[in-house]
């Protein structure tokens, strides 16, 4: 049986946003943005307590070490990804603090358009959360997957109303679904924070095609992970989705690192209008904060993942089908290969 949300990408946007599906009983979309909200918790790990503690509006961090927060996405929870690739790997840092956004309950499978309601209220109390804690924002390191990437750039909106910017926010494959809009307000976007850096792993179903950060990296073009499986497998596109966070993971330790070759756009890059010589950056934890544009890469099939700076075996052609009415993605398809 296919997953509900394989469904509503096959009958369009449009009827996603008319919200003309049936909605199951323990679905709701929160009514009060107000916070703290019982729906919403957060929980503090170090290297000394790795299961984390919890955390609220009345706690406070230590001054002068780093922050990472990690946000999941939709179906998630605290122990699903981003956090089961990162947590045990950024809380290495004897200096750093992770927390983790726990909404689990605003974001319950089939329930996907109460989700992105519940991603600007979740946002908004980790907002709160941030500031009442007295976190340094100038060292903080937000990193969102799925619905979590677009939770991460509300947060940063609301604080910067309030004259407080975020200094970094890393998105994991970013959602697609009701976030395919160019009103930036009601989405992730570069100006969220010092630097947006976005790993875009499944564009053709649950992720966003388009560039949404300062530097935007497109593993084998942001389509089909390698070794994740059959494409009439519901798991396979689960796969590629979680992969922007295998990816981010493994560039942690990576001795080879992921490179990728800059291209102006995707159509520029199926049209072998750039090539690898032209200028490379790194994907992942050492993204240089000074990197701009877009770039393409290729992956290992299996972990480690990592081919360092080797474009030999890059494949441009794009092959698939599209959903959610994403009209870029299906003019992608129709344009000719060199």
């Amino acid at each position: 049986m296919l997953n509900p949300i394989l469904i509503l990408g096959c009958i369009g946007l449009e009827l996603v946003s008319a919200n003309i599906l049936l909605t199951p009983e323990n679905c709701f979309a929160l009514k009060s943005d107000e916070c703290p909200n019982w729906n919403i918790s957060f929980w503090l790990h170090t290297n000394d307590n790795l299961e984390g503690a919890r955390f609220t509006e009345n706690d406070k961090f230590l001054p002068g070490r780093k922050l990472h927060v990690l946000i999941h996405g939709f179906a998630g929870s605290r122990t699903a990804t981003p956090n089961s690739q990162l947590l045990p790997l950024l809380t290495l840092d004897k200096q750093a603090d992770v927390l983790s956004v726990e909404y689990t309950n605003l974001a319950v499978d089939p329930c996907y358009s109460e989700a992105v309601h519940n991603s600007r209220i979740v946002g908004r109390c980790l907002a709160n959360l941030l500031l009442s804690a007295n976190a340094d924002l100038s060292n903080a390191h937000l990193i969102g997957f799925g619905i979590g990437a677009h939770v991460a750039g509300f947060a940063a909106k609301l604080l910067q109303a309030l004259s407080v910017r975020v200094k970094r926010i890393t998105a994991l494959d970013p959602a697609k679904p009701l976030y395919l809009t160019d009103d930036i307000t009601g989405r992730l976007d570069k100006s969220d924070a010092d630097f947006v850096d976005v790993i875009h792993s499944d564009v053709f179903f649950h992720g966003i095609l388009m560039p949404l950060g300062h530097v935007d990296f497109y593993p084998n073009s942001g389509i089909a992970q390698p070794g994740c499986g059959d494409i009439h497998n519901m798991a396979t596109y689960q796969c590629y989705h979680k992969r922007s966070a295998d990816y981010y993971a493994e560039s942690i330790t990576s001795p080879v690192g992921f490179f990728g070759f800059y291209c102006k756009d995707m159509i520029s890059y199926m049209k072998y209008e750039c090539q690898p010589s032209d200028h490379i950056e790194q994907l992942g934890y050492r993204t240089r904060p000074t990197a701009r544009g877009s770039y393409y890469l290729q992956t290992k099939d299996v972990a480690p993942y990592a081919n360092g700076i080797d474009f030999s075996n890059v494949d441009r052609n794009l092959t698939g089908k599209t959903y959610l009415g994403d009209a870029f993605v299906a003019m992608l398809l129709t344009q000719p290969h060199k």
